[in-house]
């Protein structure tokens, strides 16, 4: 093994010993140190005194299996990139993917045995991220220590912000509207996103207060471009502001002293929460769609209900859910999903959003699929009303 620190390290798990050796003659020929085991224990031994770049690790182990690794491995704080490689189906591997995610894991991919020198090396060459993946932001609210008296505090003090994403056409990039998403600035010149805040206004009680909130600033600070060329501006609503019966007419007014027409609003309704009182819910959402507002039903298929909601509520937009997006170029679960959602939205005459999109090939897969628009950051992260404004649009469309 070499002593070279700067050299890549990879660690093999597997109870086959001559398939671990296998993959570490791969790894070494694309000049990475390596070391196998067939034992779990010395497996998180060696990655606690080793500290490998990469580790591999198969699914089925004899008296062991790769979840119950993993979920060791998450709780070392592991942060080397994770190649999960088994004999088993797809969505199996598909499957301890996720779980590794949600373990915080930096997993790398997946790899069905047996796989070639060529798809292995291929993986090894990807960029892999610095540091452990950060657990999704509503996970650590608690330690952030928000309260309701912060939230009144910053509601009375209009701290509360919108900042704006690009969505464009799958067919040509143009720019077609932006997402005003909410944000709450700290002291410190950080910023809090909506995960955490907007949880504690919806149980707290103060989510109408917040909506309006975040709404004035985002109309009164749009990009130029929404004016300039009649563009869209999605925003975010919470199913309880569907009770506040005042809303619709307040919305209708706030359009109207911007000079925005209602058509130009979509108002993005999450698509997971349940349905306590639908026939208030059809009522109002209705109400909005009588008054020219579109309505898109948001993270579409993930969430309650699905079909019932899309059958019975006056939507005109919906968006798929980012956890399939983001997937789209790793996972062939994921693609037949989005592939069957887009067509599903396209039959029914909805305009069809995707979101999440992070890389070339899943919007390329959009496109190709008949996806109508697309958001995410490969096309453009949030920014503020200056930034948006002087966005320049998503290069990609200039080469393909």
């Amino acid at each position: 093994m070499s002593t070279h620190t700067n050299r890549k390290r990879l660690l093999v798990l597997d109870d086959e010993k001559n398939v671990a050796e296998t993959i570490c003659m791969m790894a070494g020929a694309a000049e990475f140190d390596t070391e196998h085991t067939c034992d779990a224990g010395t497996f998180i031994e060696k990655v606690i005194a080793w500290k490998p770049t990469h580790v591999v690790i198969d699914l089925q182990l004899g008296d062991r299996n790769g979840i119950e690794v993993i979920h060791s491995l998450g709780e070392t704080g592991c942060d080397a990139a994770l190649i999960i490689v088994s004999g088993l189906g797809g969505r199996i591997l598909e499957a301890s993917a996720i779980a590794a995610n949600e373990r915080g894991l930096n997993v790398l991919g997946t790899l069905a045995k047996p796989f070639s020198r060529k798809s292995f090396q291929s993986m090894l060459a990807v960029e892999v991220p610095s540091g452990r993946r950060t657990l999704n932001p509503a996970k650590r609210s608690i330690e952030l220590d928000v309260s309701d008296q912060h939230l009144v505090a910053a509601l009375k003090e209009e701290r509360l912000i919108a900042h704006f994403q690009p969505k464009i056409s799958c067919v040509d990039g143009e720019l077609v509207g932006f997402e005003c998403l909410a944000r709450w600035p700290q002291p410190n010149g950080g910023m809090l996103p909506p995960d955490i805040f907007i949880a504690l206004a919806e149980k707290t009680g103060l989510i109408d207060h917040v909506t309006r909130s975040v709404y004035t600033y985002a109309l009164a600070n749009l990009p130029d471009q929404v004016r300039e060329r009649g563009l869209k501006v999605a925003l975010n609503l919470s199913p309880l502001n569907l009770g506040d019966v005042l809303f619709p007419r307040w919305l209708l007014n706030k359009c109207g002293e911007h000079g925005l027409a209602p058509s130009q609003i979509i108002l993005e309704i999450t698509e997971t929460a349940s349905m306590d009182r639908p026939l208030a819910l059809l009522e109002n959402m209705t109400q909005f769609r009588i008054q020219g507002f579109h309505l898109s039903i948001d993270d579409f298929g993930v969430g309650y209900s699905s079909l019932i909601q899309l059958a019975r509520l006056p939507f005109s937009e919906m968006k798929v859910d980012q956890m399939f997006v983001k997937s789209l170029a790793t996972s062939d679960e994921s693609q037949k999903i989005v592939t069957s959602v887009v067509g599903l939205g396209k039959s029914m005459g909805l305009n069809v959003v995707a979101e999440g999109v992070e890389d070339a090939w899943a919007l390329g897969f959009l496109r190709d699929i008949g996806c109508h628009e697309a958001q995410g950051y490969f096309i453009a992260r949030p920014m503020d009303s200056i930034a948006a404004t002087e966005w320049k649009g998503c290069s990609w469309f200039a080469d393909n």
